[in-house]
């Protein structure tokens, strides 16, 4: 080990392990966690971890929290491992809002407060202050997770409060709130709009945005870029009908959204499409027999990785 350059010791090898072995190495020295520490290697940490075969998938019951190994290279039965809450909520009173890089932003429900927390590492951090932000009403905000481009996590929240409405950006570098501009004259902070949960895919963070009953002509999507911080409005795919709904997905860095037809009890048409240059193209539509293939489409958003470490 002596013999070893220091930078491949810490990219190439302890950048490899799993993050709580990670968090071990913290202890080793000063310089080793400086180091760990540094954005360089949470990146590296990060990216080995995406493409490890072996990735977590987070299930929550009524009364306990625990990971799922779902490694595809050796199928089996493993047995899930307890997950140990370092704050008090019970598990039925907690949102989760948000995942990246094995990140969770949380909301707790008894106190309306958002956490970041790593269930693997137990880490976590709360991000209410005294000025009333970081609290969040799960009726009326939305809320995303996303990196910009000096590698600094960020909570996105849309925050609506009696008529109006407020967009924070939440630093971890900076451990501090700032305000952005959203779009100028558009209705979309009345509460007769649903925001759905935010999709990361190319540098940006999407929502659909609902008007009452979901017909197609109440639905558009917005894109807030993570590096500019601005808004933008996109329309919503070529579907005319009094009952809509859609669902965003990442697939390989491809934003795609599925679009039903039809009511819950319902559903006429599933139709798949992917956004291309601003325009949405149909990609495929399903029977209504495969509904339940949809729903785990759906589902795969609350899977995580081994990622980074708090």
């Amino acid at each position: 080990m002596s013999c070893l350059p220091f930078l491949v010791v810490m990219l190439d090898i302890i950048a490899r392990l799993p993050p709580k072995n990670v968090a071990q190495c913290k202890l080793v020295c000063k310089e080793w966690l400086d180091f760990i520490l540094d954005r360089k290697f949470v990146r590296a940490h990060c990216h080995y971890m995406r493409a490890s075969a072996d990735q977590k998938l987070l299930m929550v019951g009524w009364k306990t929290i625990e990971v799922h190994s779902l490694n595809y290279k050796s199928p089996g039965f493993i047995v899930p491992r307890g997950v140990a809450r370092p704050f008090d909520a019970h598990p039925s009173r907690m949102f989760f809002l948000a995942s990246l890089d094995g990140m969770l932003c949380v909301c707790l429900q008894n106190t309306c407060e958002l956490v970041v927390w790593n269930p693997l590492t137990t880490k976590f951090k709360k991000l209410a202050n005294s000025n009333s932000q970081g609290f969040y009403k799960v009726d009326r905000d939305a809320l995303g997770f996303f990196v910009d481009s000096s590698d600094d996590y960020n909570i996105l929240h849309i925050k609506r409060r009696r008529g109006t409405m407020t967009v924070y950006i939440y630093s971890m570098e900076l451990n501090s709130w700032s305000t952005v501009s959203f779009l100028k004259h558009r209705p979309y902070h009345h509460y007769t709009y649903l925001w759905s949960p935010a999709t990361l895919c190319g540098g940006g963070l999407y929502f659909v945005v609902t008007q009452c009953r979901g017909r197609s002509d109440g639905l558009s999507v917005i894109r807030f870029d993570v590096n500019s911080k601005s808004f933008s409005e996109l329309c919503f795919p070529n579907v005319y009908d009094d009952e809509v709904s859609g669902s965003l997905v990442n697939i390989n860095e491809e934003l795609h959204m599925y679009v039903c037809i039809g009511n819950y009890d319902y559903r006429r048409e599933i139709v798949l499409w992917r956004l291309k240059n601003k325009s949405w193209m149909k990609v495929f539509a399903y029977p209504d027999k495969l509904w339940m293939h949809y729903q785990l489409c759906v589902l795969s958003h609350i899977t995580i990785c081994q990622g980074h470490v708090l």
